[in-house]
């Protein structure tokens, strides 16, 4: 398949992830996939995700002040849970949230005292539109996601969620996206090597 610009892939992914048939009970088989992963982690990062577009990791987190359907899933992990706030315009801090506002773009942002350092989690949840076939991230454009993970290395403890029929987008990585250790769907586990 011959890849398309970052631009071209997004667009097609918004168009059609929004739309896609059965999209709950796939989440759900992603989920139940994820979560022996992780058993034994204690601090969590995750993202509050835009559902017309992002897995929707929230029916696990036990503690979380949004609250989810959770018909098709029995479990709940009770882990700290750690969510992206902007700080400034090009950095992110991950904070255990009381509570969630809405921040200037619109999007839900924590409200909390406790915060963690990014190497300090024990896994982290990426958020993405999609993959690559080498585990490479397409996210909004923001770059957010990328300057944190580039900062440090966090490769092995990172996921990242799709489903199937969009894994893999087809597009070429640049210089600053970052690569994700493990992208799960709804059928298998990929692992990648740094």
């Amino acid at each position: 398949m011959n890849p398309i610009s970052k631009r071209d892939a997004r667009e097609k992914l918004k168009i059609h992830l929004p739309y896609f048939k059965d999209r709950a009970e796939l989440e759900i088989k992603i989920l139940r996939r994820l979560f022996p992963l992780l058993q034994g982690k204690k601090n969590i990062i995750s993202y509050l995700p835009d559902q017309k577009y992002e897995i929707d990791v929230l029916p696990l987190v036990e503690s979380s002040p949004i609250p989810r359907p959770t018909e098709f899933l029995d479990f709940r992990h009770s882990a700290k849970w750690f969510f992206p706030k902007l700080n400034g315009d090009h950095g992110l801090d991950f904070i255990r949230p009381f509570h969630f506002s809405k921040n200037r773009f619109g999007l839900f942002e924590p409200e909390g005292e406790e915060t963690i350092q990014v190497e300090d989690a024990d896994l982290i949840l990426v958020p993405a539109l999609g993959f690559n076939e080498r585990g490479y991230r397409l996210g909004r454009g923001g770059g957010y996601y990328d300057r944190v993970l580039s900062a440090k290395n966090l490769f092995s403890k990172t996921i990242g969620l799709s489903f199937s029929k969009f894994f893999p987008v087809p597009f070429e990585e640049e210089d600053h996206d970052q690569k994700i250790g493990k992208i799960i769907t709804e059928f298998e586990i990929h692992t990648f090597f740094d």
